[in-house]
């Protein structure tokens, strides 16, 4: 072989042996990075401190009012008992000192795991003798701390080789990432005791009935023993205590006999976390739910005014007791803000006491005409000045006649609008939506924040008198636009709550809503409906507004002063009827003590007239004295005295605008007849004209015998050919049914 041959052999050899050493290291580099990525993935999985604060949250919440003063506890998982979280300052250093001597004496010293308490765990598992414990403060922590079982979605499983491998990768992984005050803490806060309680703080309310930072040297071992075995009994806790108390030269302050008396003691205690304030359950209940991840929240309620607004619904129930009355609710809006300041959501015998009456749909009764009012007043069709007719009226809107009576029954005739919504007049309610539209007043509620609503052929004219389900935030707050000057705007619940900017929506002018203020707060025009002196009557400023629904099932009473807006409804929340129980008598007169108590020491003053209304002296012809009426400008008469334009208009009373006549079934044929039946004043020689013919002249009433059945249309026709009035209805035999 040559020598060149021979170098080249030499090479090929070296390059082999090259190939085959690297293989091992290339093998090495694989495990360590597979390693390295592994406590890369633990470090990662291992959520931040703040983290686990914000998942742990309590099985009470706690609701604060504005001044920080608890409001509310209350329980919302009964799955667990477990308190807030607490810092590590609130736990008392015996106990620290307890659980550090039981469960991990060199907490301070290790990185997570405490090897000399594995290896003497192992080498007894390997003797046979009794396994000892070996998890440190920080293994343990690991379990608490992972999402599914902080969120009680599952619970920790122990015992098998594998888990105790992770445990101790993720627990030298949490050492990196935590500090040990972190740790503590943490521990603290989420250790399994007794029962279902969890946490230190928890039990230590339960079981002690006092603050951990209160925890003394006994109770404190008490409860580091039984940390390994919760729910041992009172012998073996004994036992175990006795033995630690031997062992533990550090606890020797103690001793079997002094512990034996505590752990008596222990077992003769009920565990019962002790109930807080009781001011707002059903605010705390909403709230919390509409913010699943807070432990507590700081509201703007005015703690004061909370407690007095409950009271005063109390004392009204009370004395509404023999009408069958036994429910009531109250919100109070502070006018600027759209702070909630009161939330009273139920008081009362009733056994519904759970339901929240500030949210839930009740009847509006007559506490949405002022808003229809606004609008035709906006839409300068009317003025507060324009006479309405109080007078038996028939109306008609699917089929179905509809006639509208006041609360008394009675009529009034000729009134000014000012009147008719003072006295909360129906008829001219019915009147004014026919005015502006049944689709343009339907969308009026809808701007106002009314939630829910059905279509509005549901309603008909109605939608004026309480057909519609309101609840008494919105309609609160839709009271609220009036002292705002015609802007919706939003509520603020919490002090951390943000509004955002321009979130506020102009729904009414400036001048209508003055205007409609100036009546609700008009005692002289509220006179016709309410007397001389109600409820409603303030020695302050005020606007207000009463309603009542169908049968007295529901009464409210809504108003408004210069910085605050107060709703009350009342009725019963298992929707039987009150005895005769009106708004001005039911929720009336805790609208105002609730008003007293908020102007106390406060004025109300009226609000400032804006720019484009004017004011003149008009007189009716009911009234031989001249009153100061408000008009937005270029609506105002062109004269002071007011006249009855409406009893020169002609306008039909039977049949309504699309009615439906059914012929009577007991009734010969022969014998059935229309009478036709007009109100205002026609010229002579006017005629009345069926399908475009005359029947003959017009008089009311007019009786048309034995009618066709078919679509028809009637009208007054003037001698000049003018029509005056027309109709338009339905008439059916028996053959073609009844339509209910």
């Amino acid at each position: 072989m040559s020598f060149k041959e021979r170098i080249e052999e030499k090479v090929e050899k070296n390059d082999g042996l090259r190939r085959h050493s690297r293989k091992p290291f290339f093998a090495l580099g694989i495990i360590f990075t597979v390693v390295l990525l592994a406590a890369i993935g633990l470090v990662w999985s291992i959520p931040a401190p703040e983290v686990v604060r914000s998942r742990a949250l309590g099985s009470d919440r706690v609701l604060l009012a504005s001044n920080g003063l608890v409001l509310q506890n209350i329980r919302m998982d009964f799955t667990k008992r477990r308190m807030g979280w607490y810092p590590l300052a609130d736990f008392s250093s015996p106990l620290q000192t307890a659980i550090l001597s039981i469960e991990d004496q060199r907490f301070y010293e290790h990185q997570g795991v405490d090897f000399r308490a594995l290896g003497r765990a192992l080498f007894a598992m390997l003797k046979g003798q009794r396994i000892q414990g070996a998890s440190t403060i920080t293994m343990q922590l690991t379990d608490m701390i992972q999402a599914d079982v902080l969120e009680g979605q599952a619970k920790i499983r122990k015992g098998s080789f594998s888990h105790k491998g992770l445990q101790i990768l993720r627990a030298i992984a949490l050492e990196w990432y935590w500090e040990k005050a972190e740790i503590m803490e943490a521990y603290l806060n989420l250790i399994h005791l007794r029962g279902e309680l969890q946490g230190v703080p928890a039990y230590s309310y339960a079981i002690l009935n006092k603050h951990p930072l209160a925890i003394d040297n006994s109770e404190a071992l008490l409860i580091a023993l039984q940390i390994a075995s919760p729910n041992m009994n009172q012998e073996k806790l004994l036992q175990r205590a006795c033995h630690v108390l031997e062992a533990r030269s550090n606890l020797s302050s103690l001793s079997c006999l002094s512990i034996k008396e505590e752990i008596v003691s222990l077992f003769q205690r009920s565990p019962r976390i002790p109930l807080g304030p009781n001011e707002a359950p059903h605010l705390a209940i909403r709230l919390f739910q509409e913010n699943p991840g807070k432990n507590w929240l700081e509201t703007t309620i005015d703690s004061h005014l909370q407690k007095r607004v409950s009271e005063i619904l109390n004392e009204n129930i009370g004395r509404l007791k023999n009408s069958k009355v036994q429910d009531s609710a109250a919100i109070v809006i502070e006018n600027r803000t759209g702070k909630i300041l009161a939330y009273v959501g139920a008081v009362g015998s009733s056994e519904s006491p759970h339901v929240d009456g500030v949210k839930a749909y009740r009847q509006a009764g007559s506490a949405l005409k002022p808003f229809l009012y606004a609008k035709a007043i906006d839409s300068q069709t009317v003025t507060a000045a324009s006479i309405l007719m109080d007078d038996p009226t028939a109306l008609s809107w699917n089929g179905q006649i509809y006639r509208p009576t006041n609360y008394d029954k009675q009529f009034n005739g000729p009134v000014s609008l000012r009147e008719a919504l003072a006295s909360s007049l129906n008829v001219p309610a019915v009147k004014i939506v026919t005015i502006i539209g049944l689709h343009e007043s339907y969308k009026v509620l809808q701007n106002i924040g009314l939630k829910n609503l059905k279509e509005p052929d549901f309603y008909g004219v109605s939608m004026a008198l309480g057909a519609v389900e309101v609840k008494l935030e919105d309609l609160t707050n839709a009271y609220r636009i009036f002292a705002n000057h015609g802007e919706w705007r939003p509520l603020q619940w919490l002090t951390s709550q943000e509004l955002l900017p321009n979130s506020s929506i102009p729904l009414f002018s400036a001048e209508a809503s003055y205007i409609v203020s100036t009546i609700l707060s008009d005692t002289n025009a509220r006179s016709i409906g309410f007397g001389w002196e109600s409820p409603l009557d303030t020695p302050f400023w005020t606007a207000v507004k009463t309603g009542t629904s169908k049968d007295y099932r529901d009464n409210w009473c809504v108003g408004f002063s210069e910085n605050y807006t107060v709703g009350v409804w009342t009725g019963n929340f298992d929707a039987t009827a009150m005895e005769k129980v009106s708004g001005v008598t039911g929720a009336g007169p805790s609208w105002n003590a609730i008003m007293q108590e908020l102007h106390r020491d406060r004025p109300s003053r009226e609000p400032v007239q804006p720019e484009k209304i004017t004011a003149l002296n008009i007189r009716h012809p009911w009234s031989s004295v001249p009153k100061k009426e408000y008009f937005i400008k270029g609506t105002e008469p062109s004269h002071s005295e007011m006249e009855l334009a409406n009893d020169k208009q002609v306008q039909f009373v039977f049949p309504a605008e699309g009615s439906i006549l059914i012929e009577d079934p007991h009734l010969d044929s022969q014998r059935i007849a229309l009478a036709i039946r007009y109100k205002g004043a026609v010229l002579k020689n006017s005629v009345l004209l069926w399908d475009g013919k005359v029947l003959g002249t017009a008089v009311s009433p007019f009786i048309l015998s034995h009618p066709k059945t078919g679509e028809h249309h009637l009208a007054i026709q003037s001698p000049d050919g003018k029509i005056l009035a027309r109709v338009r209805f339905v008439v059916k035999g028996l053959s073609e049914g009844f339509i209910d």
